[in-house]
């Protein structure tokens, strides 16, 4: 049965291959099965809004970054859905790669052609906008709506709350980082899911000395590597350091933590995918799904990958392990929820609204786990869910004490960047920890400066 699959698993992959390559001008990154063509949605494709038949015709743009399928059909089923039953609502809708839309949006937001709602990540990401007057806040409409405010997960609510009391987005899915591992591997080799960090290195011993990868991992693009980084530095360096230096007013990165998290994602890398600043995230996930890799550290919202290009793969999931003695938080979860947030300079404000309250609400939310297996912020979206992954997956959100953003949307532009560069120069191996830390103040120091004078982003 598995050689079966294998021959069925290679050829989907060249088939996608194929298809990546006709596309490839496109551009891309992010999330894209490697084994699904988009259909009616490619990066950057838009759907123009069709002619009101009469009356006021209020045209709402409509921004996201799931152009493949099915997340996309989705997407726009609902969206055709509601204008159906609201004939004075018509969305132009527009779409683009992971990538390519955290460039795309940060042009036209503030522009005259700025998205009326649009994708946006919970952190800094959001938060540049919101220091330019860019966003809507929506507590007034949130404490004016008890039953709305009520039907939401509280502390996925939290994450798009920000210090000032803003609540400047909802969740249209939950997320969370987790280990990945192979059941059969494991269980060939006598092993269990690891809890802490020298159970994690005996594991990978055990893997590597039967001649397999312990961990696949991929950092072409080098927000990869800003999960593991942003998991150590929780496990490394205290909550409230942590909180200090990643705001750009007072960042600073001088404790120790942040270079012993550097050497621990150092002691990894023997144990990981070789050269993996040449392997693209989402192939590390599909070399995962090919037994080329025991474990996998991955977010929750890449389970229907997973069973989308091996069924017949049996995995578990356990939380990144404890350290012993590190003086940070190690009862935070990696992982925040992504969602949608409401332009400031929009026309229709409350309709905006309207539509998410029932686009991010329990009834479509139930539709969308069913349908393409991932969570909205509503409760009760799991009624009637049977699959086991996805449900234990929820269940490690549910029950997190706390999570923190991903570490490339908490902090600032310019030192996010720094930050991932020199990540991906250590992980070739041409830089120290120290040298990257070097670098990391250096860049912190100049975003006080750029932020307090408000030339920054």
């Amino acid at each position: 049965m598995k050689k079966t699959w294998m021959k069925k698993m290679v050829s989907t992959v060249l088939a996608g291959a194929m298809v990546l390559s006709m596309a490839a001008c496109g551009g891309g990154g992010g999330e894209s099965a490697p084994t699904t063509a988009a259909a009616g949605g490619g990066s950057g494709d838009s759907t123009q809004a069709a002619p009101a038949a009469d009356g006021e015709q209020k045209v709402i743009k409509f921004m996201h970054r799931f152009p493949d399928e099915p997340y996309n059909s989705f997407i726009e089923s609902k969206l055709h859905e509601y204008e159906a039953s609201h004939p004075d609502i018509k969305f132009e809708i527009t779409s683009a790669q992971n990538q390519e839309y955290k460039e795309k949006i940060k042009v036209v937001v503030g522009g005259d052609d700025t998205p009326d709602i649009f994708f946006s990540w919970v952190g800094d990401f959001t938060e540049r906008f919101i220091r330019e007057g860019l966003i809507l806040d929506l507590k007034p409409y949130l404490d004016a709506d008890p039953e709305w405010k009520d039907s939401l997960i509280e502390s996925q609510i939290n994450e798009y709350t920000n210090k000032d009391g803003m609540v400047y987005g909802i969740p249209f899915r939950l997320d969370c980082k987790l280990f990945f591992y192979n059941k059969t591997i494991f269980d060939e080799h006598g092993l269990t899911a690891p809890t802490t960090w020298d159970e994690l290195i005996s594991c990978c011993e055990t893997l590597k000395a039967a001649g397999i990868t312990p961990i696949a991992y991929g950092n072409q693009e080098p927000w990869s590597a800003s999960h593991y980084m942003g998991t150590l530095n929780q496990i490394f360096v205290p909550d409230d350091v942590r909180a200090k230096d990643y705001d750009p007013t007072s960042g600073e990165f001088t404790d120790p933590g942040y270079i012993e998290a550097l050497e621990h994602y150092q002691q990894l890398l023997p144990y990981m995918t070789e050269n993996p600043n040449g392997v693209k995230p989402d192939m590390s996930r599909t070399n995962f799904v090919m037994e080329l890799g025991a474990m996998y550290y991955a977010e929750l919202i890449e389970i229907p990958y997973i069973k989308m290009d091996n069924p017949e793969m049996e995995f578990g999931m356990f939380n990144f392990p404890k350290v012993e003695g590190a003086k940070g938080n190690q009862d935070i979860l990696t992982g925040v929820p992504e969602g949608f947030v409401v332009s400031s300079k929009t026309k229709y404000p409350d309709e905006c609204v309207e539509f998410l309250k029932w686009f991010l609400g329990k009834e479509v939310g139930t539709q969308q786990c069913q349908e393409i297996g991932w969570f909205n912020g509503a409760k009760g979206t799991t009624e009637g869910l049977t699959d086991q992954a996805l449900l234990d997956g929820y269940q490690a959100v549910m029950d997190a004490k706390a999570m923190s953003a991903w570490l490339d949307n908490a902090l600032y532009s310019t030192v996010c960047d720094e930050y991932l560069t020199a990540v991906s120069d250590l992980t070739n191996g041409d830089i120290t920890p120290q040298q990257a830390m070097e670098r990391i103040q250096a860049k912190a120091k100049e975003a006080q400066t750029l932020v307090s004078t408000g030339s920054g982003q």
